[in-house]
Order: C-alpha cells, then structure tokens, then sequence
C-alpha cells in the first residue's frame, strides 16, 4: 500500500466522523419554539361595555275606555299611520250603575284628594321652573366670567351639571303634573252624568297624536271595562334604545358618553349618546341561572332616521358604550398578556429569543390592552406563550 493511498483513507474517515459528530450535534441541539408574535404600537383604545337592549318609542299612548260598553270591531292595524283628532274606534256604553250614598263619597273624595296632589304638583312645576331659569342665568354668568379666566373650568362644568340636573328635574315635574292631571280626570268620570263626553249614544275614542299604531290589544268586537287598553300608540322617529348593563357596568358610563348600536340588522352601526343611567337596578336571571342586577341605561340615537327607519318598537339590539378612551397610547394584544409574580408581564422577541417582561397595564377593551410601562413601540411580542417558551428560549414566527 502507498503512502498515497494511506493519506487518502485517513483523509476519508476523518471526513465522515466529523460529519457524523456535526449531524448528532444538530440533532440533539435545541430547536427554535415556534409561535405567534404580535406587536406594540402606538394607537387610540377605547374600551366600551356591551349589553343587550331593545328600541322603544319614547312616549308610547295607551287609548283605553273611559267607561264600560261594548266596543264596536276596531279597523286600525299596527303600523297604520294616525292622526290627532282622527277617531280610533266607537264604543256603546252600557247602562250606568248608579253610584250609591258610599260609593258616590268615596268617589268624591277621590276627586278631592286628586285636586290637592294636583294643586301639589302644580305648585312643585313652579318651583322647578324657578329653579331652571335661575340655573340657566347662573351658567350663562359663569360663561362669561370664564372667557376672561375669572372662574375656573370646575366651576365652570358644575354650574352646567346644575343646569342640566335643574332641566331634567321640571321635566319630571312636568310629567308629574300630567300624571295628576289624568289621575284627576279619572276621578272625575266617576261622578260624570251618565250621558257625559257622548254622541248620539256613542263614545269615540280618538288619537291623542300624530304617529303610528304600535299595537292593537282589542280587535274584534267585546265587551270592555273602564280602563281597559285597546290601542297603543307612539311617534316611531322618536326612538330611543334602552340597554340593560351589569350595576358593576352602570356605575363606570357617565351621561353624553358616546355609544355605538350594533347587531340592529343593519349593514353600519348607528352612533349613539348615553342620555340618562337609571339610578335604579333590577334583578335579572341570566341564561345560566345566575342572578344579577342590570341598570337600564337610555341612548339617543344621533344617525339620521332614514338610516335606521326600519328599526321598530321593541325591536332587539347590541349597545357598546364607551368608559374610557386614550388617544396616541401604547397598546398591545391582550393574548401577549400572563400573570407573573402577582402582576402582568409578556415575552418580548430580542434576537431571535424570548425575554420575559414585567408591564404595567392599564384598562382593555377584551383584545388590546394599554401599556402604561414595560414595552417600547414597534416591539414583537409572544402571543398565547406556552409552557415551552421561558426566559431566553430561542422562537420563530409559526
């Protein structure tokens, strides 16, 4: 054998052991982990708190019988358009009761007492439109000072919160009023002659607005007591949404706080302004049998009504408003986000490998989350990190 020969050998088997060493090497060597990244950017977060809710006509008018007879078959359908005046149905009254010596005493102490809550409530809305016009003259003086920066913004903002409170509470007096008013005309059919408010024998029951039938409770010919319902009415572009929110909810959406309407069935969402939050919560049992306590909160709708002309009277719909908004603040996904040592962290991709960490976050809107500390703009982070991704773990992009 040559010496030649005996190099090339040597030369081979030299070769193929350090391929060998290098393939085990590579073998054994750990992998890079593969998972999704996402990244933190500046952006504007608004988080919102979504509810269930229906559409519901503003002031909704009941036409019932003002006294017992036999209602003649009503022609009106829900959805016919209704004038004021316009009569709605005829009712036959049917022979009087007349009122014995107790009755007739109860009666005219009812009216009585109806006079006095009236006189009350009349006197109430005075008091209230005293007390609007002097807020409203208290925001137009402090107005003025606060263009030559005589009285401070707060000042300011609680001389227009005593504004609006004072308008909001002569709507309700006003409203109070009505309700004694009807309450006093209640009281006084009681003692009414038996021929009172008919024509020819007959009793016409008439629109008390223009607008629309919402329902009809009494179609077809019958008899009817006093009081009963037979036609519900309403002026369907005036229309307001009521959505049912958490009382843990409630308590974070301020008044004029921006909404959205969603899930109406319409192809756009409708912009929407909170107008009122109830201060009262009633209980509910969810679908899962746990109770609750759900505030209804009242929007406005701010789209015009050809935009949502087809929405109706009860009809079903999503409401997100709006609890906090942040304009230009560092936000990242919410799946980047794992408890650690009592507070938030993620992992954040720097060459190649993972590196735990420690944020501080501020409120989320379920996705996206503010980060108030811990993470610079434009940096990749680990998103859904498993139980195979630590601190300096090699990761690739899945």
């Amino acid at each position: 054998m040559s010496f030649k020969s005996l190099k090339f050998r040597h030369i081979f088997w030299a070769a193929a052991a350090l391929i060998l060493v290098l393939a085990f090497a590579w073998a054994i060597a750990p992998r890079p982990v593969p998972a999704d990244f996402g990244v933190a950017h500046t952006a504007t977060l608004s988080v919102t708190v979504s509810a269930e809710g229906h559409a519901q006509v503003r002031d909704v008018y009941t036409v019932s019988a003002p006294t017992a007879g036999r209602l003649m078959r009503v022609e009106k359908k829900a959805g016919d358009p209704v004038e004021a005046g316009e009569t709605l149905a005829i009712l036959l009254p049917v022979d009087p009761v007349l009122l014995d010596a107790r009755s007739r005493s109860e009666a005219q102490a009812a009216l009585q007492s109806a006079d006095a809550l009236l006189g009350f409530a009349r006197a109430e809305l005075q008091r209230a439109e005293a007390e609007a016009e002097y807020a409203r003259t208290e925001l137009q003086r402090f107005e003025t000072l606060a263009e030559s920066g005589t009285v401070s913004q707060g000042a300011l903002d609680r001389a227009r919160l005593q504004s609006r409170s004072a308008q909001a509470a002569l709507q309700t007096t006003r409203a109070n009023v009505r309700a004694r008013q009807a309450e006093r005309e209640a009281a006084a059919a009681r003692l009414a002659p038996p021929d009172a408010n008919l024509e020819n024998g007959l009793v016409r029951l008439t629109s008390p607005i223009t607008g629309r039938v919402l329902s009809v409770d009494q179609t077809s010919e019958t008899v009817l007591a006093p009081g009963q319902p037979v036609l519900e009415l309403g002026d369907p572009v005036d229309l307001q949404i009521i959505a049912e929110v958490r009382s843990e909810d409630a308590v974070r959406i301020r008044e004029n706080a921006p909404a959205r309407i969603t899930a109406w069935g319409g192809e756009a969402d409708l912009r929407a302004e909170v107008r009122r939050v109830e201060p009262f919560g009633a209980r509910r049992i969810s679908a899962l049998g746990v109770e609750e306590r759900r505030v209804n909160v009242i929007l406005d709708i701010l789209e015009p009504w050809d935009d949502w002309s087809a929405l109706g009277h009860g009809y079903r719909v999503r409401a997100a408003i709006e609890v906090w908004r942040g304009e230009d603040v560092l936000t990242a996904p919410v799946a980047a986000l794992f408890r650690h040592e009592g507070g938030w962290a993620v992992f954040a991709v720097e060459e190649g490998r993972a590196r735990l960490r420690a944020v501080e976050t501020g409120p989320h809107d379920g996705r996206t989350a503010h980060i108030v500390s811990g993470l610079a703009p434009g940096q990749r982070v680990v998103l859904y990190p498993s139980d195979r991704i630590s601190d300096g773990v090699r990761v690739r992009a899945r």
